[in-house]
């Protein structure tokens, strides 16, 4: 099948940010500590483990495809949509993957739902009564109501925190079998990406931290991730900033007066110093000998305490002085594309994505099914189709089994999952073909043949399509991040609200890591 370039950007595959790592898998041996001899001790056998999926800028569109996976036993929990940015994300999903939820957590989980729902309920209910009112008269009705829900929020987050340690097995965190630290002595040095790792797992896992740092941590891990060879290449790809609530980004309008310019730049300042702070932390926690008993972030929450709140008065200041300039005027960007081209390009988006849910359902259901041989399988879609490798399993004992044998076994395997592939072929082969005939007729109404100038059309189609798709989780997002009046905790709130009806796809669980990669 030829290469299918526009796919690429029509369908706006862009990379998770964390893609399933296998630091250690690759050798075979059971995964093991040295004692102090020198002696390597059997260790329990690595835990599955989700992280979620990193909420995108404001008024940025949604990928509805898949990320790139690594067949194997475990596939991630449907259950996890509702918590996606749930401080117990990736305890509660090593405790779905692994069948080792209790019916005590379950229901401590399902009254935390109810609670949170009811929560979100009566916040949109309120926004939505208040909504004609005057900026004055609103900001002041949502400030009684923050009053009303105070308590219930508190519980609700002092809850959260309390899942998150309770759903914490033994041995299953993100630290428990790993072998390698951030130390300065390392032969080599570490990738941003290894760092972000660090990052990430001392946010989910670490008891030391205050919720604010836990978020301020994984908006780190964004940035290491997204940090470039150069300053200008950092600038290219981080074009929003971070503000409050956590992990929510946005671009900031011109300043339009000296006080806001001000309110802003005393706002990155002090946040910037509380995450710098934080990660020479973390970083130096990590690498730190018997850090379980000397913990440099034992005392850091109350170090930053008041700082942390400081920065929620900060973003007060500048949502007031945001209120007060006149209302952006409306977006004027239209799609390029008359409105029955525009929805067949919607159209088309919709049915790749689902073409390629179906497939890897079909295929997960091969490989789940599979107890025998003793094979790993790993896929991915390409612009031009599905691939797959079936390579055998990665202990000694488990290849001399696989050649004892299982030859047979393999090959059905290999003759299902090319039914799965070949299916796929026909169905992208099919959406090939209507892109084509797209593009042609998007070539007559803008009177050009000239083919980079045909796909940014429809690549802005698309992306506008995306978030049309997501106009009200949008809305959310917007009011949580720029309404005067919400508290803190009601912006959490409803930036959970916003981020769980985007309908993120749901990254692969990845294992416990062990050693580090070879190389990077």
């Amino acid at each position: 099948m030829r290469f299918i370039g526009p796919w690429v950007l029509l369908a706006f595959t862009w990379p998770h940010l964390l893609p399933v790592a296998s630091h250690g898998q690759g050798s075979g041996q059971l995964p093991s500590a040295r004692n102090g001899g020198g002696l390597r001790q059997p260790r329990s056998l690595p835990a599955p483990i989700c992280f979620p999926p990193v909420p995108p800028p404001l008024d940025q569109p949604v990928s509805r495809i898949q990320p790139p996976g690594t067949g194997g036993r475990f596939t991630t929990p449907e259950e996890l949509g509702a918590y996606v940015n749930e401080p117990f994300y990736p305890q509660l999903s090593t405790r779905l993957l692994t069948k080792s939820l209790t019916p005590k957590q379950a229901s401590a989980l399902a009254d935390y739902r109810k609670r949170k729902v009811a929560l979100q309920a009566a916040l949109r209910a309120e926004l939505e009564r208040v909504r004609p009112l005057e900026p004055a008269e609103r900001r002041k009705a949502l400030q009684a109501f923050a009053a009303t829900q105070a308590g219930a929020l508190a519980k609700l987050e002092h809850d959260a925190e309390a899942l998150r340690r309770d759903l914490i097995a033994t041995d299953r965190g993100w630290n428990d079998l790993r072998e390698w630290r951030l130390d300065d002595d390392a032969r080599r040095g570490f990738s941003p990406r290894e760092l972000a790792q660090v990052m990430r797992g001392y946010a989910f896992y670490n008891p030391h931290l205050l919720p604010a740092q836990r978020r301020l941590l994984l908006e780190i891990m964004i940035e290491l991730l997204l940090a470039g060879e150069n300053p200008e290449q950092a600038a290219a790809r981080q074009t929003h900033a971070f503000f409050q609530p956590e992990l929510a980004r946005v671009q900031w309008p011109e300043p339009s007066s000296p006080a806001l310019a001000t309110r802003i730049a005393a706002y990155q300042s002090t946040k910037a110093r509380l995450k710098k702070e934080l990660y020479d932390a973390v970083h130096k926690d990590d690498g730190a000998r018997l850090g379980f008993l000397t913990s440099r972030l034992r005392s850091l929450d109350q170090r930053q305490k008041d700082r942390l709140k400081e920065l929620e008065t900060l973003a007060e200041q500048i949502r007031e002085e945001m209120a007060a300039l006149p209302p952006p005027p409306p977006s004027s960007e239209r799609p390029p594309l008359p409105p029955g081209l525009s929805g067949r390009v919607a159209t088309l988006v919709r049915d790749l994505a689902e073409a390629e849910r179906v497939a890897t359902v079909k295929l997960e259901r091969l490989i789940k099914k599979r107890t025998d041989p003793p094979v790993q399988v790993r896929y991915r879609f390409e612009p031009d189709g599905l691939r797959f490798v079936v390579v055998p399993a990665v202990s000694r004992r488990q290849q001399q089994k696989t050649a004892a044998g299982t030859g047979d076994e393999v090959a059905e395997l290999r003759e299902r999952l090319n039914e799965v592939a070949d299916e796929y072929g026909r169905r992208l082969a099919d959406l090939t073909n209507a892109l084509d005939e797209i593009r042609r007729e998007a070539g007559t109404l803008l009177g050009t043949n000239d083919a980079s100038r045909i796909t940014r059309a429809i690549t802005a189609t698309s992306r506008l399509a995306a978030l049309q798709e997501t106009q009200e989780a949008q809305r959310d997002y917007r009011v949580a991040v720029f309404e005067p009046g919400l508290s803190p905790e009601q912006r959490r709130l409803l930036f959970d609200a916003a981020i769980e009806d985007m309908g993120l796809p749901l990254p692969r669980p990845e294992m416990q890591p062990i050693e580090r990669d070879p190389a990077w």
